[in-house]
C-alpha cells in the first residue's frame, strides 16, 4: 500500500496515458527533482524509469552516488517533480507527486538504463552529433542503480512556448 493512502477512498485518474507513457519511457532527458521544508531545491539526474501496468506508479532510475540531498527530501516530505524532455523537439512534460520513495531496483532496471542510454544516444545523434559525443554526455552506466517510486498526481506541458505550464490531462 502507498503511505498515507486510504484503501477504500475511491482512486483519481491517472495523468499518465499510454501515449505519454511511451514519451517518458523513451530517448528522453530525465531529471529528478526534490525539496525540503525550506524549499529549497535538489535535483539529480536520471536514466530511464519504468510504469506499472496501470499507469498509477512511476519508477524513476537514477544513480546512487549523484543522489545528493534528495533521499533526505523524500523521507521527510515524498515531494517530487521529475522533467522529461525530448532533445530533438524539446517536448517537455513534468510529473509531480507527493509520495515519492526510495525503492529497491530490480536486475531488469540495468537493462532499463542501458536501453535508455541507447535511446538518448540515437536521439542525439538524429540531431548530427557522434556516437561517442552523446555517449559522453549521457555519461557510464550507473555502478550503483537506484530507484524512485511515486505516483504522480499532476502532469504539466513544460515545452517552451504559450502552453509552458499547462496541466496535462490524459
Amino acid at each position: 500500500m502507498i503511505p498515507g493512502m486510504n484503501p477504500g477512498a475511491p482512486k483519481s485518474p491517472s495523468p499518465l496515458d499510454a501515449a505519454l507513457a511511451d514519451f517518458i519511457r523513451g530517448g528522453v532527458s530525465v531529471v529528478i527533482a526534490s525539496c525540503n521544508d525550506g524549499l529549497e531545491p535538489d535535483v539529480v539526474r536520471g536514466c530511464g524509469c519504468r510504469i506499472s501496468r496501470d499507469l498509477r506508479r512511476v519508477t524513476v532510475l537514477y544513480d546512487r552516488s549523484r543522489s545528493g540531498r534528495i533521499l533526505e527530501d523524500f523521507a521527510a516530505n515524498g515531494r517530487i517533480a521529475v522533467v522529461y524532455t525530448q532533445p530533438s523537439t524539446h517536448r517537455t512534460i513534468q510529473l509531480k507527486g507527493t509520495d515519492a520513495s526510495i525503492v529497491r531496483s530490480v536486475p531488469a532496471d540495468r537493462l532499463l538504463a542501458r536501453d535508455h542510454q541507447e535511446r538518448w544516444i540515437q536521439e542525439l545523434c538524429q540531431l548530427g552529433y557522434t556516437r561517442e559525443f552523446a555517449a559522453a554526455i549521457w555519461g557510464p552506466l550507473p555502478e550503483s542503480l537506484a530507484a524512485i517510486a511515486f505516483t504522480p498526481t499532476a502532469a504539466f506541458q513544460q515545452t517552451p512556448g504559450p502552453a509552458a505550464g499547462q496541466p496535462l490531462s490524459a
